[in-house]
């Protein structure tokens, strides 16, 4: 009797050792940027390369984007668990009923600009009404940004000289025409690099109030999954608020993980990315607040642009309970 029990003891010693190295195992997790690597993604990178995901129990797998449209929809289907989605795309979803919800807001302000040479400036939204050609391509984000930029001004498309062109400021640089919309860290840095110094205005600053990219996550996996998501957050703030003064070592992250990517190039995009990691004139400790109020601003973006015909709810939009 005293050798079975002997056995017994060492059989679940064996069991509680091996459900221990189990429960210990990193949990993956899959996330779908918005577009391709780069720097506007270092906080992940970063964060993976300081094992503070790990620390965390997570094993994160970073993929590559296509579009927040892409990624709503396989967020929806549960083929990934977390994703960088715009927020004008996810009030699309909602009312949709795509079950997907955002769990962090990664931008707190929309960063679509327009932007004109610094030797000829547009400097104004009212200059826009003048004899200014505006380059945008039809259907895009920043296409949706001007049109939010022109109703909050109270100007009408169809009072500006609209021209549609591609994507890139090929058409600014061989003065096609005298202004274009775009991302702050993408095109101002792209035609900079090309010799022309660029003057901004962000739609941000003059009337558009929405959220731009978000975290968000699958409503199923946020109710099963909600403490792997606290900590997931948790990780993710600690690098946010660190890149700042790690700025190298963020983009040097980045480098590691995408070989083909310009490190130069990439800090610029990184100076211009962190300002919208909080509110304007906030710190980064706020990263990835969300509030009813600036929902509700989104959602009426969203309507005044026509994205939507019934405005969803705040509620169907926004979980901020996993961010602790």
């Amino acid at each position: 009797m005293n050798s079975l029990l002997k056995l017994a003891v060492v059989l679940a010693a064996a069991l509680a050792a091996a459900a221990a190295h189990a429960q210990s195992k990193p949990v993956k997790v899959n996330m779908r940027l918005d577009w391709k690597p780069g720097a506007q993604h270092a906080t992940f990178y970063y964060a993976r390369e300081k094992g503070y995901y790990a620390q965390e129990g997570i094993d994160l797998n970073i993929i590559p984007g296509s579009g927040s449209s892409d990624s709503v929809k396989q967020l929806g289907s549960r083929a990934i668990d977390v994703a960088l989605v715009d927020a004008l795309v996810l009030v699309q979803a909602a009312e949709q009923r795509v079950p997907v919800k955002s769990i962090a807001a990664y931008y707190q302000r929309t960063p679509i600009t327009l932007m004109s040479p610094k030797a000829k400036p547009v400097s104004s939204v009212q200059q826009l009404l003048g004899d200014v050609k505006l380059g945008s391509k039809k259907g895009s984000a920043t296409y949706q940004g001007l049109v939010a930029l022109l109703g909050a001004n109270n100007i009408k498309l169809e009072q500006i000289k609209l021209m549609d062109i591609g994507f890139g400021v090929q058409p600014l640089l061989v003065k096609q025409v005298d202004a274009i919309m775009g991302f702050t860290m993408n095109e101002p840095i792209e035609a900079e690099t090309q010799g022309m110094p660029i003057h901004e205005i962000l739609i941000a600053d003059h009337g558009v109030n929405a959220y731009g990219l978000t975290i968000s996550s699958n409503d199923d996996f946020i109710a099963k999954q909600g403490e792997l998501l606290t900590r997931f957050l948790r990780a993710t703030k600690k690098a946010v608020i660190e890149e700042a003064s790690a700025r190298e070592a963020a983009i040097q992250a980045v480098v590691k993980a995408v070989p083909e990517v310009d490190a130069a190039r990439e800090m610029k995009v990184l100076e211009r990315t962190l300002p919208f990691y909080a509110p304007k004139g906030g710190d980064l400790n706020s990263f990835g607040t969300q509030t009813e109020q600036a929902w509700q601003q989104t959602i009426d973006t969203a309507k005044r642009l026509g994205l939507v015909e019934t405005a969803p709810s705040t509620r169907a939009l926004y979980n901020a309970s996993l961010l602790k």
